[in-house]
């Protein structure tokens, strides 16, 4: 831990000023040790860059990770997840919102309990600080990067929940950490302890609110799935196991069927629910037959699916 005071010359008004090969005793690198001079160097360093367009423009990319944006996105994945039906989505929404809320809780105790000041003011003003304390301003909680620590949490949650998205999830998470070092809003070690935490949240939470085991995000296309099938009664009652399905075990919708059981269209063997009007009698439901619910999922969950199927009143429960 270093407290470095400004000691800049008359005429000079930063690092900024003095050049790469700065070594003197104004210089707060100068002055450090072991990794923390690496550190503060390659952050000087790094910070020549942070009026370049293409790192303005990638650091306000960037606050997209900060804590109302963050905190933004996860509950709009919850809202579309329950407003579409798809209890998985939700599921993953309330995961990222606790990874992002608990990375959020450590990030802010540290940061409570460690000041160090900012490269932009360390490279501007020629003062530096890294010492426990209370910070007195924005520009002395450098450590560690909030930003990161947040993107970190959220994207290992997605990266975790949708096979599908782990890329996308991670590479923007790289990016918004990377970037924090160039803008000059955080130093090397700033940013890994963020994605420490980041990760550390995440892991948490998946002992905590584990994933749905085995979800697949896309439909059934492997050699491992079957297809489970059962007759229902009423639409009502195939209406009410397809949401089963979905919000309660994670199946994808686009791997659940319900067709007629012969070649009609039906709405059952007898009415229920919107079929029936406000006197009783059957509006607009043709009675032809039972109603078929056909699910496909893997292997191992079909013996689920049957249990469920049969609890939610499905008769003829069969494999193919």
């Amino acid at each position: 831990m270093s407290h470095l005071p400004d000691q800049t010359a008359p005429g000079q008004t930063g690092l900024d000023q003095t050049g790469p090969d700065q070594t003197g005793t104004n210089d707060p690198a100068a002055r450090a040790e072991g990794l923390e001079r690496v550190d503060i160097e390659a952050a000087k360093a790094a910070a020549r860059h942070r009026h370049h367009p293409m790192v303005k423009t990638l650091g306000t990319f960037s606050e997209l990770a900060d804590q109302v944006q963050l905190t933004t996105l996860c509950g709009a994945v919850i809202a579309g997840g329950l407003l579409g039906g798809r209890g998985d989505i939700a599921r993953t929404g309330v995961r990222m919102m606790a990874a992002h809320v608990l990375a959020n809780v450590l990030k802010r105790r540290i940061k409570n309990r460690l000041r160090r000041t900012r490269p932009e003011k360390m490279v501007q003003e020629r003062d530096y600080q890294f010492e426990a304390g209370e910070a007195e301003g924005g520009h002395e909680t450098s450590f560690p990067s909030g930003h990161t620590t947040g993107a970190v949490a959220v994207a290992r949650v997605v990266a975790r929940d949708r096979p599908a998205l782990a890329g996308l999830a991670w590479g923007l998470a790289a990016l918004i950490a990377a970037v924090q070092i160039p803008r000059a809003k955080h130093y090397p070690a700033d940013v890994a302890a963020g994605a420490a935490l980041g990760l550390a949240a995440a892991w948490a939470v998946d002992r905590l609110l584990p994933p749905i085991p085995n979800h697949k995000e896309d439909s059934m296309s492997d050699n491992a799935t079957t297809s489970v099938s059962a007759l229902f009664e009423t639409r009502e009652a195939a209406d009410y196991a397809i949401e089963h399905l979905v919000q309660q075990h994670g199946l994808n919708r686009a791997d659940i069927f319900a067709e007629p059981a012969g070649g009609s269209n039906t709405a059952g063997n007898r009415i229920s629910g919107g079929d029936r009007n406000k006197d009783g009698a059957q509006e607009d439901a043709a009675l032809r037959g039972a109603i078929r619910l056909s699910v496909d999922v893997a292997s191992d969950r079909a013996g689920t699916v049957e249990d469920t199927l049969r609890e939610m009143g499905g008769q003829d429960i069969a494999r193919r």
